[in-house]
Formats: C-alpha cells, structure tokens, sequence
C-alpha cells in the first residue's frame, strides 16, 4: 500500500510540471514570437521526448521565404527574416538584427569593363581601408583569396563592443559583388548558420549592369587646410606624397587598373601669395606632376568663386586632364582630374561627376 500511495504522488507531481511548463511557454510564445514563426521553424515530425525546448528553435535566426532583388535587377539574396532592411539607392541594401547585435550588407559596383585579378585585389584594398580605417583594434583572422573572389574574416571594436565579420568579393563581368556579414562576438555560433545560409542564397546578375553609374559609392575627401571637399569612389586607392615637391602635399585617388585619378597638390609658402606668383607656381607644380611636354588647351577665370580652370594633355604619358587652382594666404591648392586618353569614353563622366561635387568648406 506504501509504495502505490507513493507512485500516486509521483504521478500527481509530474502532471503538475507538465501542464505549469505547457503554460509557461504559451505565455512566452504569445509575448516574443508568432504560432506562424514558430511552425516555420519547428519539424511537425518531432517526438515527445526531444529534449529540446521549442522556444529554443523558435528563436534561432533563419533567412527570409520570400527573395530580395534591387531595382537594378543585378543580385538575389535571401535576407534574415524579421530584421530592420532598407535600400541605399538600386545598388545596395542593408539589414540589422532587431537587437543591433549583428547587421547583413550587399552591395554591386559597376566597373565599366571585367577587372584584371591584380586591379581586383587593389579594388578590395581600397574598400576594406574605406569601411574599417576607423575601428578599433581591427585584426584580420583569415584571407582566403581565390580567382575572381576574396574572403576577409575579421575582429575589431566597436566602442566597448567587440564584433567580428566577414567581407565576401567576387568579380563577375564587368562588376563586383560585395557581401558583408558581422555581429558582436558574444553571438557568433547564433549567426554562424544565418550567414551561411545568405551566402548560399546569393545570385548575381552581372548582364543588368551597366557602364554608367561608374563606381557608384561614394565617400568625402576634404583637401587639406579645409580649401573645398568632393566626393571620391569608395573603391579607388588613395594616396599621398609629402617628399617630390618642396613644401607641397600631394594626395589622390587612383582608379583599380590606375588609368584614372583625382589629384590635390597643396603648396604653403608662410608668406601671402601674389596673383603672379599663384600662376607661375601651379604650371610649375603641373609640371612636375604630369610632365614638362604638358601643354595647357584652355584657361579660364571663374568669376562666381575665384578659380582658374586649366584643360591640358601631356602626350609623353598619354595622359588628359582639367585642373583648378586658387589660393588663400600662404597657401595654393591644384586641383586635377586625369585620365588616359584611351580610358577618356570610360572615365570621364564618373571624373566630371567628381569634378561637379566641388563645394567650398
């Protein structure tokens, strides 16, 4: 009689836990997640006695049904389902996890014409200087570099955060699609599989691109002494050179296959800077820059902001160019755009594009 009295008591108690648990997880279910989320994600075939909460499942990151395309029409990829995404323009969008703990980003670049491997690494160069030169303590873990595609998985903080991620390149045609995965370490193994999982979902389209825009993402360059700011491609290497030239700072921006550039030269004298003297020292400057046989088609006086525009080619290096100049106190500033006179039809509407973000600090 002892111990039926005893098993009745057992029995009593895990009937007890077994309802108190079915609620408990009703009552989660209904603050966090939807019943529709959760047979998503959960097999209809599971036994009674997997060990395995279904909130657990429930709550793992899975990709999006339904595929993202641009307006472009150059990529499909299947973004995190139920996270923060919007478009940057017909060439980009961007997703972040609703705890902004990890973020998704894939972007195209037109290129114009399918780089070579070489101007394809010096491309992936630039944009990875452009995305991290600011973070902290950044660390690169692997590289993994293949024809026509880069991985570069990383470490780096983020305040007192510390993230790691993974840029993916890959050159088809005449573009380059770039793929951006991070989240903060602590949830690394969460969105291991997520990303994964994005990766494999990507199709790229690279027939929908075309030669124009050129180079689309663009960042700030402000000249040194604060002259003027313009917008420069993300994506072309910059530059600097402090030695050729006495007293003068050269810096720049150089296209991947190096047939196109932006150029600044910043002259300080110490001493105010005479009309004469400003002319004189910028052909003396080009000189040295673009060759001695240069020779200036075109010079005119811009009345609206003081500028002087000069059009040139130098037929040593094959080389055409518009350049600006102007001075403030001790101080002159030549401002080029240069290309090859082969590149002219490719590079000078994204140079002209650059040319026309001019403004005055």
């Amino acid at each position: 009689m002892k111990k039926q009295h005893l098993a009745g008591i057992i029995f009593f108690l895990v009937t007890a836990m077994l309802l108190f648990s079915g609620c408990a997880s009703g009552d989660m279910l209904d603050g966090k997640i939807s019943p529709t989320q959760v047979s998503s994600v959960v097999p209809t075939d599971v036994s009674t006695s997997e060990t395995v909460p279904t909130l657990e499942l429930a709550e793992m990151p899975q990709i999006a049904g339904n595929p993202y395309m641009p307006v472009s029409g150059t990529f499909i990829i299947h973004l995190p389902d139920g996270w923060n995404c919007s478009e940057s323009g017909e060439f980009q969008v961007n997703c972040q996890s609703q705890e902004m703990d990890a973020e998704v980003q894939m972007r195209v670049t037109s290129t114009g014409y399918e780089l070579t491997e070489e101007s394809f690494k010096t491309f992936t160069h630039a944009e990875m200087v452009n995305r991290y030169a600011d973070k902290k303590e950044y660390i690169e873990i692997e590289r993994v570099e293949e024809g026509g595609k880069t991985v570069i998985s990383a470490s780096w903080r983020d305040g007192e955060t510390y993230w790691e991620g993974t840029d993916t390149f890959v050159r088809s045609g005449h573009g380059i699609f770039h793929l951006i995965s991070a989240c903060t370490q602590s949830q690394k193994e969460m969105y291991a599989n997520l990303f994964g999982q994005v990766v494999d979902s990507i199709q790229m389209f690279p027939e929908k691109l075309h030669p124009e825009p050129l180079y689309y993402f663009r960042r700030s360059y402000i000249a040194r002494e604060a002259f003027f700011e313009i917008t420069v491609p993300t994506s072309w290497g910059r530059f600097a050179d402090a030695v050729t030239l006495e007293r003068t700072v050269v810096e720049g921006f150089l296209s991947p296959d190096s047939r196109a550039s932006v150029q600044v030269a910043v002259y300080s004298q110490g001493t105010f800077i005479e009309q004469v003297l400003k002319a004189d020292k910028t052909r003396e400057i080009m000189h040295e820059l673009y060759g001695h046989d240069l020779d200036i088609t075109h010079d005119k006086y811009l009345p609206d902001d003081g500028r002087e525009r000069l059009a040139w080619h130098a037929d040593r290096k094959g080389i055409n160019g518009i350049t600006y100049f102007d001075s403030y106190g001790s101080s002159l500033y030549v401002f080029s755009i240069i290309w090859e006179n082969s590149t002219e039809a490719l590079y000078l509407p994204v140079l002209k594009e650059i040319e026309g973000s001019f403004t005055r600090e």
